[in-house]
């Protein structure tokens, strides 16, 4: 049977069938307003993508990729964007792999804007396993080629003519999209309390890269001190001021430390151990010498004879 559909002014509308469940046995047809991408500004996959309107409230992007390749038997999908979904960019995708995997590799620089963007990236483990839309969410399907783009395009031109009877997510494996009802919060229960590695796995991260963003930040502000300013001058800053017993107790905690340094490595060569027993010998022969120069005065003086 032919489905009559809204017309809305640049859009196909294509109708879908939402199958019955035992909580609301009557089907239901949902519509979606498919287009051309053309933004304002445009990007490498304007060319080949389509704009959809009015999502149903569950699609994944297993939904979009089953029902262009399987329902509508058209182009291959490589990704979907949705509106409430944020995606990560190809350069934060791969500064992320880059500080967070081969910090130990050479490579260039990061800058403070690019690590922030990593930063901004780091989450705690997820609580939800499937995110839901809100009702009239848009989505931009990005196709594997502007050839793909056009013939989902034609497909939807010729469901549409022909009032083809489309059901939404049939055919699509239980194991493949995760389920919904009871066990989704079922799910979410046992997500609210992840494993101690994850968060702390994610906690490290996190505190590492901000570390990094730091240290960024500092080296840029130093840099833009460094360079002259419009008429030419170069902006000098200092520390605070330290008057003289603040230098000297500074001067005493710097020569503790280096002393606590020191401790246990007078012995640490050969050469070391024979000059300390050296000392050590000297010392002795110093003292014994005094010694006996203090004990040959008090004979002296024993020996004196004292007038009556």
């Amino acid at each position: 049977m032919k489905i009559s559909a809204p017309d809305v002014e640049g859009y196909l509308t294509l109708p879908l069938q939402f199958p019955s469940t035992p909580i609301f046995p009557q089907p239901a047809t949902h519509y979606l307003y498919i287009r051309p991408h053309e933004p304002r500004i445009p990007d490498p996959d304007s060319t080949r993508s389509l704009f959809i309107v009015n999502t149903p409230i569950d699609t994944t992007e297993t939904h979009i990729r089953h029902l262009f390749g399987k329902q509508l038997s058209a182009g291959r999908v490589a990704s979907v964007q949705f509106e409430d979904v944020p995606t990560k960019k190809a350069g934060v995708a791969a500064a992320t792999e880059s500080n967070l995997s081969h910090r130990n590799k050479k490579r260039k620089r990061a800058t403070a804007d690019d690590l922030q963007s990593t930063l901004d990236q780091i989450n705690l483990p997820e609580t939800w396993d499937r995110k839901l839309h809100k009702s009239g969410t848009h989505a931009i399907v990005v196709f594997a080629d502007r050839a793909s783009m056009e013939a989902s395009l034609k497909a939807v031109a010729k469901a549409v003519k022909k009032g083809s009877s489309i059901i939404w997510g049939e055919g699509i494996p239980e194991d493949r999209v995760p389920a919904l009802g009871i066990r989704r919060y079922r799910t979410h229960d046992r997500a609210r309390y992840p494993a101690r590695s994850e968060v702390l796995s994610a906690v490290n991260d996190f505190m590492t890269v901000f570390a990094e963003v730091s240290e960024a930040r500092k080296r840029e502000e130093t840099r833009k001190l460094a360079e002259p300013d419009e008429d030419g001058f170069v902006t000098v800053t200092h520390g605070p001021k330290l008057n003289s017993v603040a230098r000297e107790e500074e001067m005493k905690e710097l020569v503790e430390r280096q002393k606590k340094k020191a401790e246990g490595l007078e012995d640490f060569y050969r050469f070391q151990s024979r000059e300390k027993r050296k000392e050590k010998q000297q010392e002795l022969l110093r003292q014994f010498g005094e010694d006996k120069k203090k004990l040959e005065e008090i004979k002296m003086r024993k020996g004196k004879i004292r007038p009556e």
